[in-house]
């Protein structure tokens, strides 16, 4: 009991003195807790803002850098698809044309066709009047001539019925031969 005697007796202004903290105890430990902040912030703060700083910054150019690749990769999307555009309608154009073309040229074959064979035909048809004129004349000149040899037959015999239808007779067969 004796310790319990002394505390208590010697305690009340120890707890007193604990629960207030000398002045220069209290002091110091402000100007330590201090210093503590201004070296924290110093080693560890201000280097990891500035590490956050950067990676924001570089995080920015990265975003910046995707929306202009973007926007090019859109620029060169709608370059494409206009100049598939304009080949879609070149093509398209390109293929009327060589129709058209084609039907001219059709046209035209056909029209030197329908020409060249009337040509032919009038040559053809040419050459059948100067054949059939030539055969004519022929037969003209044959038959004058197988007149003038009846005639000359029959001038040469004398006339009568019966013997005008033996040399008419004898003039056919000797024309079969």
């Amino acid at each position: 009991m004796t310790i319990f005697a002394e505390t208590q007796t010697a305690g009340v202004p120890e707890i007193i003195t604990s629960l207030f903290p000398n002045f220069p105890n209290f002091i110091a430990h402000f100007i330590a807790t201090i210093v503590l902040v201004v070296i924290l912030w110093k080693l560890m703060y201000k280097p990891f803002r500035k590490t956050i700083k950067d990676r924001r910054n570089k995080i920015n150019e990265l975003l910046s850098e995707v929306v202009q690749k973007q926007t090019e990769a859109n620029i060169g999307v709608k370059k494409a698809e206009a100049l598939l555009q304009d080949a879609k309608t070149e093509s398209s154009l390109i293929i009327q044309t060589s129709k058209v073309d084609a039907d001219i040229q059709k046209t035209h074959i056909i029209t030197e066709a329908h020409k060249y064979a009337d040509i032919i035909k009038n040559q053809a048809e040419k050459d059948i009047a100067q054949e059939r004129s030539r055969v004519e004349a022929e037969i003209k000149k044959t038959i004058v001539n197988v007149a003038f040899d009846a005639a000359e037959q029959i001038l040469q015999k004398e006339i009568n019925k019966t013997k005008n239808k033996q040399i008419v007779d004898e003039f056919i067969e000797n024309l079969d031969k």
